[in-house]
C-alpha cells in the first residue's frame, strides 16, 4: 500500500490554477511522476528560477499555448509533439502521448513516461478559458508571507 503522506505534495490542476488537496489537515504527496510532469507541461520557459538551474537542467514548455485554441487535427498532432518534447528526458527517454477530441472544446491526454508512469488530463474548455483569462501567477501577493 502507498503512503499518500510520503512524498512531495502533489499539485493539481483546478480551474483556478493549481492547489493541493488535503486528508485530515496534512496535503496529499505525489507517490510517482506526476508532479513531475504537470511542472515539465505547464512552465512557460521564461520562468524566472532557471537562472539557478544549468542550461541542461532548466525547465519550460510551449505545451499550454499549443493547446489553447481550436482544436483541429494539425493541433492534436502539435499538442502531441509538444507534450513528448517537454517530458523527454534523461530520466524519461520513452515518452508516448495519446490524444482523443471526445467533445469541441474537451480534450483528453493519455502520457505514458517509459514502463510505468502514467499521467491523464484533460483540458476541459471552461478550465482553460478561465486559467488563460486569471492565470495562477497573477494570484501571487507580492510581499505575503
Amino acid at each position: 500500500m502507498t503512503d499518500i503522506f510520503e512524498g512531495d505534495p502533489r499539485i493539481v490542476l483546478t480551474a483556478n490554477g493549481a492547489d493541493l488537496n488535503y486528508r485530515g489537515g496534512q496535503p496529499t504527496m505525489d507517490t510517482g511522476v506526476e508532479n513531475t510532469a504537470l511542472i515539465s507541461l505547464f512552465t512557460k520557459p521564461g520562468w524566472p528560477g532557471n537562472i539557478f538551474a544549468p542550461p541542461e537542467n532548466r525547465i519550460g514548455s510551449d505545451f499550454e499555448d499549443t493547446c489553447r485554441g481550436s482544436i483541429t487535427l494539425r493541433k492534436l498532432l502539435d499538442i502531441e509533439n509538444s507534450g513528448r518534447r517537454a517530458l523527454t528526458s534523461k530520466t524519461f527517454p520513452d515518452v508516448t502521448v495519446d490524444l482523443s477530441n471526445p467533445a469541441s472544446d474537451n480534450l483528453r491526454i493519455h502520457t505514458t513516461l517509459g514502463p510505468g508512469g502514467a499521467l491523464n488530463l484533460v483540458r476541459e474548455g471552461a478550465l482553460w478559458k478561465n486559467q488563460a483569462a486569471d492565470p495562477a501567477y497573477r494570484k501571487v501577493v507580492k510581499g505575503a508571507v
